[in-house]
Order: structure tokens, then sequence, then C-alpha cells
């Protein structure tokens, strides 16, 4: 259930967890356990709900750090940091004034993240021209576009030849802890190479992406793209949700995609991957961490879908949720104890962006109710 007023205390409550993100030249993951570390997948997913928010030039200072660093070594961080290889002893020294945020903490993942690069996940490059077209499309400014053409340019190049080469893009995607999915093809990863490709008129690609992805990824058995090719796939949340949204699924897959949904949806909100890998697999103990899991990132990219299909019943159902959980937490366990990160930017972000979808349908936008 959801009302007015309780919609406006959660985007209040979001807005603030923005304006502690907003740091230095651009966006900390979040205010503790992310602290001092602009990360590039978090600005992108966040992007819409951000420029809304008016932090215009801050996103436009935070992807100008990504693509100058891109122009001068040849390589797009995961991850720039102010305090270089200090930011995880710093962060974890602030994180044991309260030991329960590092419940589920992969820290054994701090080490590879030192240098910024997380060259496991292959998602850099697509990431970052997809920020660069949607921030030029959403503010008007053509003129950030235009500076950084030749950058954006060899990109798509690199990545085009890439599909060319090897057809897939291998990669962990956002899921950067989950050991299964190194050095592996992830949905998630093809869908934003997709993006990134049409975005940047590489159509011939795009188009080849797109057929190797329905060809690989859509599993009739389960009615649902899966986060891996092969019968040993999982539901991906994320995946199924952005091959709606970026126009990859058919219409009949689509209908089939949100009954799986709805199998794979909790009191609480839709669980990441369905069903979890054995700890063996991942590195991680069933229903921790990414391994299937209520993560409001994905939550929101999923009310947004749902909008897009016209059922904004659901979106409403599974919007209400997601206004529920306690706090603003980076992920949640299936029975809604937040865990990870306090205030985390993408959360609080994509709770303006799944309400943003549901009071465009209504004409008197903030004043629905359920019950």
């Amino acid at each position: 259930m959801f009302s007015h007023e309780m919609v406006r205390r959660k985007l209040v409550e979001a807005e603030e967890a923005v304006r502690l993100c907003a740091r230095g030249k651009g966006f900390y993951g979040s205010p503790l356990n992310y602290a001092y570390q602009y990360w590039l997948r978090d600005v992108v997913f966040s992007l819409p709900a951000l420029a809304s928010l008016s932090y215009r030039e801050r996103l436009k200072s935070h992807l100008s750090m990504f693509l100058e660093a891109c122009k001068s070594k040849g390589r797009i961080p995961a991850m720039i940091s102010r305090l270089r290889g200090l930011v995880y002893p710093v962060n974890f020294l602030r994180m044991l004034r309260k030991p329960s945020l590092l419940a589920g903490y992969p820290i054994k993942f701090m080490l590879p993240n030192l240098s910024g690069l997380q060259p496991w996940t292959g998602d850099s490059q697509p990431l970052l021209l997809i920020g660069l077209h949607t921030y030029s499309q959403l503010t008007g400014d053509r003129s950030f576009l235009k500076d950084w053409r030749e950058e954006a340019e060899r990109i798509a190049e690199e990545l085009a030849l890439k599909v060319d080469a090897e057809g897939f893009i291998r990669g962990s995607g956002w899921m950067d802890a989950m050991a299964n999915y190194v050095g592996k093809p992830t949905l998630v990863c093809q869908l934003l190479a997709y993006r990134a490709l049409k975005l940047s008129g590489r159509n011939p690609q795009a188009s080849k992406l797109k057929t190797l992805i329905r060809e690989a990824y859509w599993s009739r058995e389960k009615g649902c793209y899966t986060d891996l090719p092969g019968s040993e796939g999982r539901m991906d949340a994320l995946g199924n949700a952005l091959s709606i949204l970026y126009g990859a699924a058919s219409s009949r897959e689509k209908a089939s995609i949100v009954e799986v949904l709805q199998k794979a949806s909790t009191p609480h909100g839709i669980l990441n991957i369905q069903p979890p890998y054995p700890k063996k697999d991942c590195g991680q103990k069933p229903h921790t961490y990414q391994n299937s899991t209520v993560w409001p990132m994905v939550q929101g990219h999923l009310v947004i879908a749902l909008i897009k299909l016209g059922l904004k019943e659901k979106a409403e159902e599974e919007f209400a949720k997601m206004a529920g959980l306690q706090g603003l937490n980076e992920w949640y366990t299936p029975d809604g104890r937040p865990k990870g990160s306090p205030n985390q930017l993408w959360t609080a972000a994509m709770l303006f962006s799944a309400w943003k979808a549901i009071a465009e349908t209504t004409s008197s936008g903030c004043t629905a109710t359920r019950t």
C-alpha cells in the first residue's frame, strides 16, 4: 500500500541521500561504504533522476572524470577514488563504528578494486557511452557530446569491433562479486552493449548482438532471459527489465517475462536472480549480497518496465514494496532486512525514477492512493 504522504516522505529521504552522496567532483556511491569512490556504473543507472534533481553540472563533471581517464590512459575505470589506494582501509575503519554494515560486504573484493579498473566486469565501455549520450539527450547539452565526440567514436568503434570479432561481451557487469560470472558473458553486459551501440549509431553490430541475445539467453523452459547462456542460467531480473526497456524482447517474450517475475516476487521486492546459486559456485551464500536478494536499483528498473508494458497496477504493487523498505540501503534480504551501505546513491535515484514513471501515467501526479 502507498499513499501521497508515504511517497512524499520517502522522496524527501531519497533527496537527502542524494545530497549526502554529492561530494567533490561528482557523486560517491554512498556516504559510508562507498565514500570517496566515484562509480561510473552507479551514476549511469542513476542519471535520469540526478538530471531531474538539478545536478546537471555535477553529472557532467562526474562523467568527464571517466572520459579524461580513458583519453589519458586508454582504459575506462569502473571507479575513481579520491583517496587512491587508501580508500578501502579508510572506509573499513569508518564502518567499524557500525559493525553490522560489514555483514555481507565482500571484503575479499577490496584488493582487486584498488586500481578502480575492475577488468572482470566488462561494462565500463558501454556504460560510458550510454552515460554520455543519455546526459546529452536529457539535458539538451549537445556541446558536451560534441566536446567528447572523438573519444566517444573511439570507444564505440572498439565495442563494435569486439562484437564483430567475438560476438559476446565478457564480464560480470554490476554483479561484480559473483565469482561464477568472472570471464563469462553475462546478460546485462550484452544488453548494455546493445544499447550503447544503438545510441552510437553502430546499427549493424547492435542488430547482430540483439539476435545473439535472443538466441543464447532466451530460455523457453524458464520463460525468460537468463543471466548466462545455457541450461544452468538463472532468471536475471535486471536483465529481463532491460530487455523490455531497450526493446530487445519480443511481445510474446514480454508476457512470459512478467509471469516469471511474479514468481520471483517477495513481499519486499523481486529477487535479483532466481533461484540462488550454491555458495561453491559463486562464493556467496544463497540470499546474500548479489546471490538472490532484493536490490532497490533493480526493483526500480522493474517498476519502469512494468509501466512501459502498460501494467500500472503491477508496477504500483512493486513500487509500494520498494517505498516500504526501511531506509535506502544497497540491498535487502528476501525478508526485508536492510543490508550493505545505507543511503546508497542508485537506491535513492531509482526511487525517483520509478515514482516518476508511475506519476506520469496519472494525470493528477502524486495523488494516487492504494489500499
